[in-house]
């Protein structure tokens, strides 16, 4: 072969190579720019506090306001229906429901989806201030007989909870509700009810129904340390789900999970007292 042909092959090859990566380069920008959810997006959701506000057929709260802005940054769109705490664990797991939102991270539930932490939160005995003294370990609980528990089915709060619900049971002294309001209800009722549930998730409880608005200031809560740190957040589900709207999915809530959106908007909702005890942001050592 001649020099000439030499060069004018490589030329030829170079000038495919040039068009090739051209081709690629606009077939990923259209693929990009139609990159989103392929459907919309099934959440089912129970009352928790200021977390999800359900009120005249409108869902708000802070992990509504958070999809929304996941929404207005993407192609993804979330539709939401009102179900129970059980119903919505049950949705989860039968591989019916694309997210659990405003969950705390358990074993039981990693095997289901992707998690996406938001923030740390910790349970704690809440109590009717003025009437028990503070309660300063697990034993402290057991111990005083006059004290019931009443609880939301399907919380849990890991294998401390667990065990403290199990030996609560056996002693005939549980009782288990639906909802958070349900629970708060009962207190009020039979100031000799205790709980167990996020401070955060209790107050916003208190702060939205007007039946329980007597407890406004009247509550306190007690730290055990069978009840550590937790992160709370969202699970994608790996079964509702394909593969490319997961990856998308967790993308985006990864991006604006790590900013502090969701932080401030606990601190600006909450007294500052139920904040110092029972949340911190997604990031804090241990």
């Amino acid at each position: 072969m001649s020099t000439c042909h030499l060069l004018a092959s490589r030329r030829n090859r170079w000038i495919f190579l040039t068009h090739l990566v051209c081709v690629l380069g606009l077939f990923f920008l259209a693929i990009h720019a139609e990159a989103g959810c392929s459907r919309p997006i099934q959440v089912p959701v129970a009352v928790a506090g200021l977390n999800v506000v359900f009120k005249d057929n409108k869902y708000s709260g802070i992990m509504p306001d958070f999809l929304r802005l996941i929404e207005t940054k993407s192609n993804c769109r979330f539709v939401y229906y009102y179900v129970p705490k059980s119903r919505q664990e049950n949705l989860f797991e039968s591989g019916n429901a694309d997210l659990l939102i405003a969950t705390v991270k358990t074993t039981r539930r990693e095997k289901l989806g992707t998690f996406i932490s938001l923030v740390q939160l910790r349970a704690t005995v809440i109590s009717i201030d003025d009437q028990h003294l503070a309660i300063q370990n697990v034993r402290d609980l057991f111990a005083r007989s006059e004290l019931r528990l009443v609880v939301v089915r399907a919380y849990d709060y890991g294998p401390g909870y667990q065990a403290i619900l199990e030996e609560m049971n056996r002693q005939g002294r549980l009782t288990i509700e639906p909802d958070p309001v349900s629970v708060a209800r009962t207190m009020l009722n039979n100031p000799r009810y205790v709980t167990i549930m996020a401070p955060t998730l209790f107050s916003g409880v208190v702060q939205t129904e007007a039946m329980l608005k007597p407890l406004i200031g009247k509550l306190r809560y007690d730290k055990l340390d069978e009840l550590p740190w937790t992160a709370s957040g969202i699970y994608i589900s790996n079964s509702a789900l394909n593969i490319s709207d997961q990856i998308y999915l967790k993308a985006q809530l990864e991006k604006y999970a790590a900013s502090d959106v969701v932080w401030k908007s606990y601190q600006s909702l909450y007294p500052p007292e139920v904040v110092k005890i029972g949340l911190r942001q997604r990031d804090t050592v241990p």
